[in-house]
């Protein structure tokens, strides 16, 4: 594992600005609002060819009455326990407040190599910005900006100098990275935390709890997996916050660097046109995906409801007809085991390569059994060839006479076609078609 750095502090001390100054890019959600990060949020940095894990989290508040504040400790509690180096953020312009030295003393327990940062500088660090700080018994303070930029590769340097020696493990270059996705409160973050084997989110009832997209790196076996737990996704005309906006941009990215997709279901409501649309949202971006009905220990009766379910999705989704489908509980974990096997089967139909000998058979022994049909004008789709041209997802050209002639219903024929002899389970397939005269 690559060492690891942990930011704490106080709520709205700027540790999220700083994480995403120390990274060089904007990668959590930075807002007014206090307490807005509550999860681990983990990504990788490198600075002078040194690559490190840093992980932001939630603010401390041990006197908040929130039961969201007390998971926000644990998290926190967590991050401390795994670090390396930790860096202590204050705030220059409020000075030393009790709650920074509770805070410190939280950090000091867990005897880890720690820097106080002293953000907000904005003047470059003067004395009487910094001066209370010492009195925290800790390392000398360090002036930054982490909005300006200011002082952040200092904090750098000495991040490196407290970091463990030795060589960083890098991270899994095969991994198969993953974005779960799906309606607010339908069960996502229990259900990343059963895949994970430990309380990695913060779990509540309260819908929008998770706000960030949130990576846990995990290995099972030979195989190594990234998952990417996403903010519920909400209609566009219900987002008023700017939280709430970013918190969908950040769940779109996290698809759009994914290579597979979980769509989580509740079984307890309604299919909704939401589902669809993310689905729908999911395979235009050309990912691999499996649908997780979630909540199924709640079922009084599985074999109706799945039977009525599968009746619904054909309607629903009826572009989803590839996908597999699992019947769960993230409360109990039942039918969890069975999601990363059926990711990790998806994922070689997505990587899945076609010899030119056998495509080309197969696509001559689809159009025999039917050929294609004529155009209003009389004329017909002839094809001469087919070359697979990429993969993830399975990527084919098609060499006709005219592109124009081909009908939309028998293209959906081809591509069933395709998918009988080949399989492609949870993968879209890409046809591509040239016009070759």
């Amino acid at each position: 594992m690559l060492p690891i750095v942990a930011i704490v502090g106080r709520p709205n001390v700027g540790k999220s600005t700083l994480f995403n100054r120390l990274l060089g890019q904007r990668r959590a959600i930075v807002d007014e609002l206090p307490g807005l990060t509550r999860d681990r949020h983990y990504a990788e940095a490198d600075w002078s060819g040194r690559k490190f894990l840093l992980v932001d989290t939630g603010g401390i508040d041990p006197r908040s009455p929130s039961p969201i504040q007390r998971q926000v400790l644990q998290q926190t509690a967590h991050a401390l326990d795994e670090a390396d180096v930790t860096l202590l953020v204050v705030d220059a312009l409020q000075g030393l407040t009790p709650l920074d030295r509770e805070v410190a003393s939280r950090v000091r327990r867990g005897g880890r190599p720690t820097l106080v940062v002293v953000n907000k500088a904005d003047r470059g660090g003067q004395d009487q910005e910094i001066a209370d700080f010492f009195s925290l018994g800790m390392d000398v303070p360090l002036p930054v900006s982490a909005l300006h930029g200011l002082g952040a590769g200092e904090i750098l340097d000495a991040i490196l100098e407290r970091l463990p020696p030795g060589e960083e493990a890098l991270l899994e270059d095969d991994a198969i990275r993953i974005a779960v996705i799906g309606r607010p409160n339908v069960g996502k973050s229990s259900l990343v935390n059963r895949l994970v084997g430990s309380e990695r989110m913060v779990v509540d009832a309260t819908p929008g709890t998770t706000r960030d997209a949130v990576d846990t790196a995990i290995r099972r076996g030979d195989q190594a997996f990234v998952i990417v737990d996403t903010a519920g996704l909400r209609r566009e005309r219900n987002i008023t916050e700017g939280v709430e906006y970013y918190s969908m941009t950040r769940a779109l990215r996290a698809v759009s660097r994914s290579q597979i997709v979980i769509l989580v279901v509740d079984v307890e409501r309604e299919p909704a046109k939401q589902d669809a649309q993310l689905a729908a949202w999911a395979e235009e971006q050309r990912k691999g995906i499996v649908v997780a009905f979630n909540k199924w220990d709640l079922v009084e009766s599985p074999a109706e409801a799945r039977a009525a379910i599968e009746e619904e999705f054909v309607r629903i989704y009826p572009f989803l007809g590839f996908v597999p489908r699992l019947f769960v509980s993230a409360e109990t974990g039942r039918g969890v085991a069975k999601i990363l096997p059926t990711c990790a089967a998806v994922h070689r139909e997505y990587s899945r390569s076609i010899t030119t000998s056998e495509l080309n058979r197969a696509i001559h022994a689809i159009l025999a059994r039917v050929a294609p049909p004529a155009t209003s004008s009389g004329r017909h789709l002839k094809f001469y060839y087919a070359a697979q041209t990429g993969t993830r997802p399975p990527t084919f050209s098609l060499f006709v006479n005219n592109p124009r002639y081909r009908e939309k219903n028998y293209v959906s024929y081809l591509e069933r076609g395709l998918r009988t002899r080949f399989g492609f389970e949870g993968t879209p397939i890409v046809l591509e078609w040239k016009g070759s005269h």
